[in-house]
């Protein structure tokens, strides 16, 4: 049952208060650890899903593989499997990781329940039915957490029996090292994802300074992300005189409309915001639902009148869909300024011009590069059994994320009309580009400290050792070291980049792909995540 629970919130906290964002693997599967009694199985588990799932996420709405419930259940599943925790991880690995995938077939049947759900708001907001209309849209939750909730009950519950152990008991040993070998080559995946998504063509020399920090300097990931930020910073100094990025401004009619709103009006609609942004995500009018039960007790204050309290829900019940955390809290607050100065025209056209520019923005930077840096630096401590990984990818969420949303929502309010123009004045620009350069100095340290492999293949040369032949075995990996050190992490990310970008493959084959050679290859004993220990 906690484990469940913990589904239902993780579910939850990606979808309204982005508290710790529970939605991803490692805070998934790390918290199950804790639940099931195994909190080292738990940490390897969903570091090394988080590391697959780099810059995945379901931009637009897309369906993505499920990986906060293939960790959860992983978790759940490996506890119960027999063997040392090394062998456990990799059956979870090899559990959660098929899970993640087939279980996405089950998104869209809640988005779907959803859809339906939006018509009945709309009957609501017809009659001016508030309570009607917030019913609604806490309701839609229920799909989007069933569909993950109910895997999760049926996993912890085969766990609970000793099935599982005795399956597992009886799966061979060459298995297990293929797996473990593939959970190693799996954030070859996640790097692959975000390098296609990033002007590499243009930064790819970027790469170059993380890779020397690691491979010759030895530094630290903390250190390798602390030389990305002076980088960036100076490469924003640099570049001030780029064009900006151009919003469209919203039709600049005057209003000579005293202030009606209070305090605790603006608080109520930040934290219903706050709280439950896309709870009631659809495919056809997306975050509109709760855009509108956002804006509703503006609304209830500004519109005495029954009709024009009605055109203002139905105004913000269309179709509207931004980056929640850089965007959504933007957007909000400048609405609100403009019922507030009676040109709801305008709040209307602000919402277009806006949403679709503060998407790409929004995206691109807090999920594509922030969170990746941020939750890929936690997954290398954890994948190090050190509990700081999650608990640091947790408050880099936590604060940040509830100080910029409140930052936006009150700076948007105060400027109204005046927002689109100040968008365009480039500091949104120089945050991108240099939030950019940041995320390609720490892949670049990133990819050979993550991605773990090496052969233990040998070859045998003869030389003459005082007029005598000797036959010696040499290790195929030295010599790649005295080549280049961690030429082998680089070869694997760049080979999965060429079957995610040239060859457009799709994600989930491209990990089929992988998993299936990292078996393989492990199973037969010419690859490992590590060499052995030389006696």
């Amino acid at each position: 049952m906690a484990l469940t629970l913990w589904a239902i919130y993780c579910t939850y906290d990606g979808l309204g208060p982005f508290l710790i964002y529970a939605q991803r693997p490692l805070i998934a599967g790390s918290v199950a650890g804790l639940i099931t009694g195994h909190p080292l199985l738990g940490l390897l588990i969903g570091a090394t899903l988080e590391l697959a799932a780099l810059g995945v996420y379901t931009y637009g709405g897309a369906t993505i593989p499920d990986y906060q419930t293939g960790a959860i259940v992983g978790t759940a599943l490996a506890a119960g499997a027999a063997g040392a925790p090394a062998a456990q991880a990799a059956i979870g690995i090899g559990v959660g990781l098929p899970a993640a995938i087939l279980l996405a077939a089950l998104d869209p049947v809640g988005k779907m329940v959803t859809t339906g759900l939006v018509h009945r708001a709309d009957g609501y907001a017809a009659d001016g039915n508030a309570r009607g209309l917030a019913m609604i849209h806490w309701v839609s939750l229920v799909p989007w957490v069933a569909v993950r909730a109910v895997p999760t009950f049926l996993a912890a519950l085969a766990a609970s029996g000793g099935l599982v152990k005795d399956i597992t008991a009886s799966i061979p040993a060459g298995f297990v090292q293929g797996m473990t070998l593939a959970g190693s080559l799996l954030p070859a995946v996640g790097f692959a994802l975000l390098l296609g998504m990033m002007e590499l063509s243009r930064y790819w020399y970027l790469l170059l300074i993380g890779f020397v920090g690691f491979a010759y300097l030895h530094l630290p990931v903390l250190g390798i992300a602390l030389i990305g930020v002076a980088v960036a910073m100076l490469f924003v100094t640099l570049k001030r005189d780029e064009p900006a990025i151009a919003v469209p401004e919203a039709p600049a009619d005057e209003s000579t409309v005293d202030p009606r709103l209070t305090k605790q009006d603006l608080r109520r609609v930040f934290r219903r915001y706050f709280w439950s942004s896309q709870i009631s995500w659809n495919y056809e009018r997306m975050q509109a639902l709760g855009f509108a039960y956002s804006m509703e007790p503006v609304l209830r204050r500004l519109y005495p009148e029954k009709a024009d309290y009605v055109a203002g829900l139905q105004r913000h019940l269309q179709f509207f869909n931004t980056s929640v955390l850089v965007g959504g809290p933007l957007i909000l607050g400048s609405s609100v300024a403009l019922e507030e100065a009676g040109t709801p025209k305008s709040a209307a056209s602000t919402k277009v011009a806006l949403m679709g520019p503060m998407a790409g923005i929004g995206d691109t930077v807090v999920f594509a590069l922030y969170n990746s840096i941020v939750f890929t630096m936690g997954a290398s401590w954890a994948l190090q059994g050190n509990w700081l990984g999650p608990a640091f990818a947790a408050v880099m969420v936590l604060v940040p994320y509830a100080l910029v949303r409140r930052w936006q929502f009150s700076f948007a309010y105060r400027e109204g009309k005046r927002l689109a123009g100040h968008l365009a004045a480039g500091a949104l620009a120089r945050v991108a580009q240099g939030a950019t350069v940041l995320g390609f100095v720490v892949l670049g340290g990133f990819i050979p400290s993550i991605v773990k492999v090496v052969t233990t293949l040998t070859y045998r040369q003869t030389t003459t050792v005082q007029g005598q032949p000797v036959t010696q075995s040499v290790a195929i990996q030295d010599r790649l070291d005295e080549l280049l050190p961690f030429l082998l992490p680089v070869l694997v990310t760049a080979g999965v980049y060429l079957l995610t970008v040239k060859a457009r493959l799709r994600p989930v084959w491209v990990i089929g792909i992988v998993v299936v050679a990292g078996v393989v290859l492990g199973w037969l004993g010419w690859f490992a995540p590590s060499a052995p220990a030389k006696g």
